[in-house]
C-alpha cells in the first residue's frame, strides 16, 4: 500500500496577509521520519516583511508630529526619542537617551513621576490631560502625555506619546476670554435694557402728571432707582429767570443749595455740560452745600433756546472708561426726557392757565368759575362746610377811566388782584368775572368769618394809594354781596346771582359797604 504524506500546514503571515504551504518559524515536522527542510523562499519573504515593518514604523516614528520615548519598562531609562520631542524640548538625542525622566528635569516633581511610572508599571496605562513639561531652557510647554506598556522582541517596553497642546490650550484661553467677553457683554445689554424700561416708564409717568409737583416727585422716585449709590437733584429756573431753585434730590448726600444763582453754575453759564473729574484740580460750581468731594456732572437743560434748569448728577467711583462711557450717556438720556417732559408740561399749566386765567389781573376768568363752582360746591355739601360767595364791583369805575383813562383803570384792576391774593387763602377762590366785577369763594368759612375777612378787605382797598404817572388816583371804593351757602337746592348759578342781588343792595345803600343775602328781606322791610 502506498504509503500517504499529510497536507501542509495552511497559514497567513501575519505581515503580508499572504497564505504560507509552510510555517517557517514552527518546529519541523516529521513525514515518513524525516525531517522537512524549510522553505528558504518563504523565509526570505518573512524577513522582507519584518523589514519593510521595521522600516514602516521607523519612519511614522521619525516623521510624527507627536513627542515619542521609548523607555524600559523595568528601569524607566530612556532608550528612544523622535526628532519631534528633541526639537520642543532642545535637547539632543545623546542627552535624553539613558536617562530616566526624572533625571533630566522634564517634569517638575521627580517624586511625583516615579509614583506615576510606578502605576504605570502596574496599570500598564496611564494619561495626563494637562502636563507641563520643562524644556532645557527651563520654559514650560503644555502636553498630552499617554503612556503604555506593550511587549516588543520579547521585552517589556513603555511608549509615552507627548502631544504639544500649547495652541490648543491658548485657543482655549482665547475662547473662555471671548464667553467671558461675551458674557460681560450680555449683563451689560440686559442692565442697559432693564434701565430703558425704566427711564420709559418714568417718561409715561411724567406724561400723565398734572402738575410739576407731581412731576418733581416721578423724577426724585424714578432716579434713586435709576442712580443707585449716587447723590444727585435738579433745579429748574425760577419765573423771574434770575436764580434756580431745587426741586428734588435722590441719593444720601444733599450736594445742591435749595437756590442758588445762575452764575453759581458753570454749566449754567456756558450753556453746556461740565464734568468734574477731580475737585481737587478741575473748576468747581459755586452751588453745593458743602464743597465736593469726588467728581460729578452738571447738565443744563434747554429746550428750543429757553433755559428750563439744571440736572446735577455725582459721579460713581471705580468705574472703567466703557462703563463711565455708559454712566455718561444714560444721565444724558434720562436728562434729555426730564426736560423735555417738564417743558411740555410747563407749556400745558400755561395753555390751562392762559384758558382759565384773566391776563389782566391774574386771578381765574368766569369761565374757570363756571367750570369749577359746582363741583366745589358738591363736596362743600357732602363735607357740611360753611361756605359762602361774595360779589364785589369797584365803584364808580368808569369815573376813574373817564378821568385818567384805561391805562389807569387797566392798572386798578391789576392792583386787585395783587390785593387779593395777598389777603385770600390758597383754598379761597378769587376771579375777575367781568369788567370791574370780581366773585370770591370762601370755603370753611361761617357767615360771620367771611363778614370779617371781606371787611377787612374793602378797609385796604380803602386805603389802596395808586399812583399813574406821578398822580395819586384818588380814594376807591367797592360795594360786596355776600350768599351763604345754606340751602342744598340752590345751584352754583343761582347763588352767583343771590350774591349779585345783595350787591346791587350794597351800591343802592350807598355804596362802600356789605350786604348779606339773606338780610335782604329784613332790610327791604
Amino acid at each position: 500500500m502506498k504509503e500517504q504524506t499529510s497536507n501542509p500546514v495552511e497559514t497567513k503571515n501575519k505581515i503580508t496577509g499572504r497564505s504560507m504551504s509552510k510555517n517557517p518559524l514552527a518546529s519541523p515536522q516529521k513525514t515518513n521520519g524525516h525531517k522537512e527542510k524549510p522553505n528558504m523562499d518563504d523565509c526570505d519573504q518573512v524577513d522582507d516583511a519584518l523589514k519593510e515593518s521595521e522600516n514602516r514604523y521607523r519612519r511614522l516614528f521619525e516623521s510624527a508630529k507627536d513627542g515619542i520615548l521609548i523607555l524600559n519598562a523595568t528601569t524607566g531609562q530612556i532608550t528612544d526619542v523622535n526628532p519631534f520631542l528633541i526639537n520642543l524640548l532642545g535637547y539632543s538625542h545623546e542627552e535624553l537617551l539613558g536617562k530616566k525622566l526624572w533625571e533630566i528635569g522634564l517634569f517638575k516633581d521627580a517624586e511625583a513621576n516615579r509614583a506615576a511610572f510606578k502605576e504605570l508599571q502596574e496599570k500598564k496605562y496611564i494619561r495626563y490631560e494637562e502636563l507641563p513639561l520643562q524644556t532645557k531652557l527651563g520654559s514650560h510647554v503644555e502636553v498630552e502625555f499617554v503612556s503604555n506598556v506593550y511587549q516588543a522582541n520579547g521585552k517589556k517596553v513603555i511608549q509615552c506619546n507627548i502631544r504639544d497642546i500649547t495652541g490648543r490650550k491658548q485657543a482655549k484661553l482665547h475662547l473662555e476670554k471671548i464667553n467671558e467677553e461675551l458674557s460681560t457683554l450680555v449683563e451689560a445689554l440686559q442692565t442697559r435694557d432693564r434701565e430703558m424700561k425704566m427711564i420709559n416708564q418714568m417718561n409715561d409717568l411724567l406724561q400723565g402728571c398734572k402738575t410739576l409737583e407731581e412731576a418733581f416727585k416721578v423724577i426724585g422716585i424714578a432716579c434713586e432707582d435709576l442712580f443707585s449709590g449716587q447723590s444727585g437733584g435738579i433745579a429748574v429756573l425760577h419765573d423771574s429767570g434770575q436764580f434756580l431753585e431745587t426741586v428734588t434730590r435722590w441719593g444720601n448726600k444733599p450736594l445742591l443749595e435749595d437756590v442758588f444763582a445762575l452764575e453759581d453754575c458753570w454749566a449754567m453759564r456756558r450753556g453746556q455740560e461740565h464734568e468734574v473729574i477731580d475737585p481737587k484740580i478741575n473748576m468747581l460750581c459755586d452751588h453745593f452745600t458743602s464743597p465736593p468731594t469726588a467728581g460729578y456732572l452738571c447738565l443744563p437743560m434747554v429746550v428750543q433756546g429757553e433755559m428750563l434748569g439744571l440736572f446735577h448728577l455725582e459721579t460713581p467711583t471705580g468705574m472703567t472708561p466703557e462703563q463711565t462711557v455708559n454712566w455718561k450717556q444714560k444721565a444724558v438720556t434720562v436728562s434729555e426726557g426730564v426736560k423735555i417732559s417738564l417743558s411740555n408740561l410747563k407749556l400745558r399749566e400755561l395753555m390751562h392757565r392762559q384758558a382759565n386765567h384773566d391776563p389782566l389781573t391774574g386771578l381765574f376768568n368766569r369761565r374757570y368759575l363756571d367750570d369749577t363752582l359746582p363741583r366745589e360746591l358738591n363736596q362743600v355739601r357732602r363735607k357740611n362746610d360753611p361756605t359762602s360767595i361774595a360779589m364785589l364791583d369797584i365803584d364808580h369805575f368808569k369815573k376813574f377811566n373817564d378821568t385818567f383813562g384805561h391805562d389807569a383803570g387797566d392798572l386798578i384792576l391789576r392792583e386787585l388782584g395783587h390785593l387779593f391774593k395777598e389777603n385770600l387763602r390758597k383754598s379761597d377762590i378769587a376771579c375777575r368775572y367781568g369788567g370791574e366785577e370780581f366773585v370770591i369763594v370762601l370755603f370753611d368759612s361761617t357767615k360771620d368769618e367771611s363778614l370779617k375777612r371781606l371787611e377787612t378787605i374793602r378797609e385796604r382797598i380803602n386805603n389802596l394809594q395808586i399812583r399813574y404817572r406821578e398822580q395819586l388816583l384818588g380814594r376807591m371804593t367797592v360795594s360786596i354781596g355776600i350768599a351763604e351757602v345754606t340751602d342744598n337746592t340752590m345751584t352754583a348759578e343761582e347763588l352767583v346771582v343771590a350774591a349779585d342781588k345783595a350787591l346791587y343792595a350794597a351800591k343802592k345803600a350807598g355804596r362802600d359797604c356789605i350786604i348779606v343775602f339773606d338780610e335782604l328781606e329784613s332790610l327791604t322791610e
